[in-house]
């Protein structure tokens, strides 16, 4: 599934789709899940080839990450060259949208963070199949952009 922001490509891989698609609230039992979103980049292209899931607490309509456990994965998946480009979670909507929280955390996830990247991912799993059932969004200071697919 590809995404364009500005004049970039990104691309999510097959194994991050399926993690989405394992961790999507499908019942009223399933609680919110999400992670972070890791990276390679070339000219012209960002290839998310991770979405790991959370340590943590969770919810039907929230949760909260262990933060150090995403510090560590941080530290641990930069080691191998991937890079922290963002967070994604789900929502038991169809066609997911992004709640104010939603939209204050990744914005100051952006501000708080060490990087030298233009924006951050935010990336929200709902029910409809996708493209429909992804919102994707690209994150920077008091900006969101979203994202439409290319495919």
């Amino acid at each position: 599934m590809r995404f364009r922001h500005d004049a970039a490509v990104i691309e999510f891989s097959p194994e991050c789709l399926a993690v989405f698609e394992k961790h999507r609230q499908r019942s009223p039992r399933h609680r919110e899940i999400g992670g972070q979103l890791f990276a390679r980049f070339e000219v012209g292209t960002i290839w998310i080839e991770l979405a790991t899931a959370v340590r943590g607490s969770r919810f039907r309509f929230s949760f909260q990450p262990d933060r150090r456990s995403e510090q560590i994965e941080i530290e641990q998946y930069f080691s191998e060259g991937l890079h922290y480009i963002g967070d994604w979670h789900t929502h038991p909507e169809a066609s997911p949208q992004p709640s104010k929280p939603d939209v204050q955390k990744m914005s100051g996830i952006f501000t708080e963070s060490e990087h030298q990247l233009p924006f951050m991912l935010m990336v929200i799993v709902g029910l409809a199949p996708y493209p429909d059932g992804l919102f994707v969004a690209a994150v920077s200071t008091q900006q969101l952009t979203v994202l439409c697919s290319i495919n």
